[in-house]
């Protein structure tokens, strides 16, 4: 009687197994046939999102205290964080930078002809975006700038003076710039204007002289971010 049930059993499975070899085939064609024909879906971006951001500016220190001054070129670098808020159209992203600027002058022999600056940037942005896609961005905020370092450059001889020209150490920057993604990379472009007057004094011994005029940072940004 055993033998009898074992038989029946290996007789049915052979029976069956050709049917289910078949429907998973047809299971597995359909599912592929689903996928292709299914568009491929964005996954929200409602996480944050860290990344490096590197690239360069051109710079320059506008106002009454030195009327000779023309662009000067430097890099910046750091690290970005961004997220959006429910509705998916706006958020903000936040960012910490290391930034090499200042300015050129048209000098003569004698007048100082440069200041270099280096400044840790704290840059708050509110940003909303254009497309449906989310590929490109206008951001609009706030920078708070804190002065790590200063040189002031001797006439034509690319010297510095022996001490560092008396500035104010910090300075709030307003932003506004356009953001557009191509792939996995960013191409960020950002127009700052500095309220605040860094003028403090400068060098005694500089020429020209310090009129106590208003030195403000101004400058344009392009940065690529990861």
């Amino acid at each position: 009687m055993l033998k009898l049930i074992k038989l029946l059993i290996l007789l049915i499975l052979l029976a069956i197994t050709p049917a289910l070899q078949a429907q998973q085939e047809d299971i597995i064609d359909s599912t592929i046939a689903d996928d292709e024909e299914r568009p491929v879906k964005v996954l929200p971006d409602d996480k944050y999102k860290f990344g490096i951001k590197i690239g360069g500016q051109f710079s320059t220190i506008i106002g009454a205290e030195n009327e000779n001054n023309t662009l000067r070129f430097g890099v910046n670098g750091g690290l970005y964080v961004r997220k959006k808020f429910k509705n998916e159209k706006w958020g903000y992203q936040i960012e910490l930078n290391g930034s090499l600027r200042g300015s050129n002058y048209n000098s003569t022999k004698d007048d100082y002809s440069a200041l270099r600056l280096v400044y840790v940037d704290l840059p708050t942005y509110l940003f909303v975006n254009l497309t449906k896609d989310q590929n490109q961005k206008v951001l609009v905020g706030p920078q708070f700038s804190y002065l790590l370092s200063s040189s002031l450059y001797k006439g034509t001889s690319n010297l510095a003076y022996n001490q560092e020209p008396s500035l104010v150490n910090h300075d709030i920057l307003a932003c506004a710039g356009y953001q557009i993604r191509l792939g996995h990379v960013s191409i960020q472009s950002v127009f700052k204007f500095g309220f605040v007057n860094i003028n403090d004094g400068l060098l005694a011994e500089a020429t020209p002289k310090n009129k106590g005029q208003n030195m403000n940072n101004i400058l344009l940004e392009v940065n690529l971010l990861f």
